[in-house]
């Protein structure tokens, strides 16, 4: 039982601290740099996935219409997916200024509303964008200069969380965020990200992979780029800017959504990839996500032997490590209960996020193996 104790704290610490310090460590080690040229400036389809988005999506034309890139090699679309409220009305409203608005009907999900929109473009590079996200003015270019390399096939954005208001929630976002944006940096030094940005990724038209409705794009297609022989790339200074939630249960949902999707990317893209190949993607694939997927089990095992060994043994280490557990986890429900304000509410948002995540990853493994996946869902109902 102590030894299998050992096993499961190993695979948790290496999850969260061993695959990162050991990507940072072979990413110094590599010599795949992107030849980036400030000059490369093809033609560019910008196209922004909308459904009932009223409020934000005049906000965001406006914001698109601002970028700083040739007019004559550029087109905006906004892909509405069958959008019932006033978002098609306003997107016809800047039609006098070069905005072309592809509507889908019926509600078939952002994949399949893509998939279609993407089919109809000829631009040679499609950058993909939400509704609600802020670009700086020179993000396309700082996105796009990466496709001078011919090794390149896609490229990530930069996305940085603001909060409207302050809120323990978002001060847990932003620093789980800044902790995932250091692995993509070592990923992409290394080779190559398994994953992108959703609001603010950019990819050769020519090699988009036309994804079953059900699979959320993220995740997935970036995989599918990989597997045709191209690199996916970190561009920091092409900066996007979200909100981030507010609230426990808004950030609950959405993980659930996001940790679900990539489950089902995963299994649908991994019989796609040649490992032999790209033994570094696998390597990448099992450190950064099966693994982190299935800690919340290793957890419960954990806390099980921990008791068991407390039960049945007297042995000072198993006592202070289950007093650990039974302190962060305490901490966790604290956070959730009492939003207690300064320095003391942003620690305790440490291990309530951490709760939120793992509880939210184990959510979408039982959604995963009982269920089948949808291909719409509604955002901001939490």
């Amino acid at each position: 039982m102590e030894a299998f104790m050992v096993v499961l704290l190993f695979i948790i610490f290496y999850s969260y601290c061993g695959y990162p310090l050991t990507l940072m460590f072979l990413s110094l080690l590599s010599k795949n740099k992107v030849l980036k040229n400030d000059n490369y400036l093809p033609e560019v389809s910008l196209l922004i996935a909308a459904y009932n988005e009223e409020s934000t999506i005049a906000a965001k034309i406006k914001n698109s219409l601002e970028l700083d890139y040739p007019k004559e090699k550029i087109e905006i679309i906004v892909v509405s997916d069958g959008s019932t409220d006033k978002t098609d009305q306003i997107v016809n409203s800047f039609e006098n200024l070069g905005i072309r608005l592809f509507r889908v009907e019926g509600r078939v999900g952002k994949t399949e509303a893509r998939n279609q929109a993407v089919l109809a473009m000829r631009k040679e590079i499609i950058v993909f964008s939400d509704a609600t996200a802020v670009y700086e003015k020179d993000a396309i270019l700082k996105l796009v200069r990466n496709f001078a390399d011919p090794s390149v096939g896609m490229v990530s954005g930069n996305l940085s969380y603001f909060e409207k208001e302050k809120s323990t929630m978002g001060f847990a976002t932003k620093l789980y965020w800044t902790y995932e944006t250091t692995i993509k940096k070592a990923q992409s030094r290394l080779y190559s990200l398994t994953g992108a940005v959703g609001c603010i990724n950019a990819f050769r038209r020519r090699l988009y992979y036309v994804l079953p409705p059900k699979i959320i794009e993220d995740f997935t297609e970036p995989l599918m780029i990989i597997a045709q022989g191209y690199r996916i790339v970190y561009e920091e200074e092409a900066v996007s800017y979200e909100r981030t939630t507010q609230k426990a249960s808004q950030e609950f949902h959405m993980r659930v959504r996001v940790i679900r999707g990539g489950m089902e990317g995963f299994l649908f893209a991994f019989k796609k990839l040649n490992f032999k190949k790209h033994y570094f993607i696998l390597f990448q694939l099992f450190g950064h996500k099966v693994l982190r997927w299935l800690i919340p089990l290793f957890l419960i095992f954990l806390f099980a032997a921990n008791m068991t060994l407390f039960i049945s043994s007297n042995n000072m280490g198993v006592d202070i490590l289950l007093g650990m557990q039974l302190l962060f986890y305490l901490a966790a429900l604290l956070g959730m209960l009492w939003k207690p304000p300064g320095v003391l509410g942003k620690i305790i948002s440490i291990p309530t996020y951490f709760v939120i995540v793992n509880t939210a990853s184990l959510r979408a493994l039982y959604l995963t193996l009982a269920t089948d996946l949808e291909a719409i869902w509604e955002t901001n109902v939490y």
